[in-house]
């Protein structure tokens, strides 16, 4: 079955580390694209920015990239986001389903809706920040090899050669509402949408 490399996120908002995250996975795993979906209904936190908002971010970021798509399945799915219901969809078309999240979100995997559940519906490609540690999740097994993600259906991990950028949203959302310039963690698109609706302003 083909790949489809997923990266779901709150993007609150979308920024360069996401962008830079999902070229890298693109390139490592020799795909044509790789999918933002949009959590717009993120069980474990709440956004700043209303799920419309954060969605045209999402598209215009993914406009200024080539190979990065957009889906809005959980935008139009009612009730909470939850990432195991979102690769369930994508099996659903018959395609093998990498799940993309950097090492801070495989910390907090065992506290995810239906984690034991993963193993058995997608692989993952983890994102490493600079001296983290990665350790594979109950029924996954570590594998360096890309094509093994090709070969076999689901339950490898894949850790990432290219390392996460030192981004978050978090970081942007803070510098906007002390009045700073967050030009350089955004697109051009991003940031001019973020300006001309005044948010995060705090």
């Amino acid at each position: 079955m083909a790949l489809r490399a997923i990266l779901g996120g709150t993007f609150d908002p979308v920024h360069v580390g996401h962008l830079h995250g999902a070229q890298a996975v693109r390139r490592e795993l020799g795909l044509d694209s790789v999918a933002l979906v949009l959590s717009a209904r993120p069980p474990h936190r709440s956004a700043a920015a209303t799920a419309e908002d954060r969605w045209r971010m999402l598209q215009l970021a993914a406009s200024e990239q080539a190979g990065i798509e957009t889906s809005d399945v959980e935008l139009r799915r009612g009730g909470p986001s939850y990432s195991i219901d979102t690769i369930r969809a994508f099996r659903s078309g018959g395609e093998t389903v990498v799940w993309i999240l950097g090492s801070d979100g495989l910390d907090a995997f065992r506290t995810w809706h239906e984690y034991e559940a993963f193993a058995t519906a997608c692989h993952l490609a983890v994102l490493v920040r600079p001296a983290a540690a990665v350790t594979a999740p109950p029924g996954f097994r570590e594998t360096g090899e890309a094509a093994a993600l090709s070969r076999q259906d689901t339950g490898l991990l894949f850790r990432m050669r290219a390392p996460m950028l030192d981004v978050s949203a978090t970081r942007v959302r803070t510098s906007i509402a002390r009045g700073g310039d967050a030009s350089g963690l955004l697109t051009p698109a991003v940031w001019n949408y973020i300006r001309d609706r005044g948010l995060y302003r705090g």
